[in-house]
């Protein structure tokens, strides 16, 4: 490490040690993503501090370390920890956790205990969350939330809201994201002429 970079870091570990959230979470994304400064531990130490600060990006990354657990610092997944730190993250507006939460709740989550040989459910599927969750993500930028939200709202019978996002949808530059879009706006005329019939009689 150069003599330029450890000052650097020497600043920044300073300014996270004395409390800045900014700080730690730049230092836990050093520790964790900057192979000259690699410390999967110290990244995990940060990344929790930062997130106590309530920095969205650390509390996301915490779902994610306790979600998989690649970097094996824990003993085990802990999904229920990892829900937590997601739904932080995702009513602290960060899209991607939004876009994860929507996933959760569109499935639901279990976890298999070893202890018990028994999979327990951490969140139970709730379509109504799912499509809340999917909405935000999409708002906020996941172009990926936008066919999951039409999706929904096709199976909740939401017309304004599929029109609304049938719009974002439509505009996007993803070409299979407009063509998605495109063939689900085929199902929500066919149902919308059902829905117009069946009033009439």
């Amino acid at each position: 490490m150069g003599e330029n970079n450890k000052r650097v870091i020497d600043r920044i570990k300073i300014a996270a040690d004395k409390g800045d959230p900014d700080s730690q979470f730049i230092l836990a994304t050093m520790f964790d993503d900057v192979l000259e400064y690699t410390n999967k531990e110290e990244a995990f130490k940060y990344y929790n501090l930062a997130a106590q600060n309530g920095i969205a990006e650390a509390q996301f990354k915490l779902g994610d370390i306790y979600y998989y657990n690649k970097d094996l610092l824990l003993p085990n997944i802990n999904k229920k920890l990892a829900f937590h730190y997601y739904k932080l993250a995702a009513d602290n507006g960060y899209a991607p956790a939004q876009y994860e939460l929507g996933d959760i709740y569109c499935d639901g989550m279990s976890e298999y205990i070893t202890r018990t040989g028994k999979s327990v459910t951490v969140v139970s599927e709730d379509k109504t969350e799912a499509l809340k969750y999917y909405k935000l993500a999409a708002l906020g930028g996941v172009e990926e939330a936008l066919i999951n939200v039409l999706a929904l709202c096709l199976d909740q019978n939401k017309i304004e809201d599929f029109e609304q996002f049938y719009m974002i949808a439509d505009s996007s530059e993803d070409e299979m994201i407009r063509l998605d879009a495109h063939n689900m706006y085929s199902s929500y005329i066919r149902f919308k002429k059902q829905l117009n019939s069946s009033k009439l009689k």
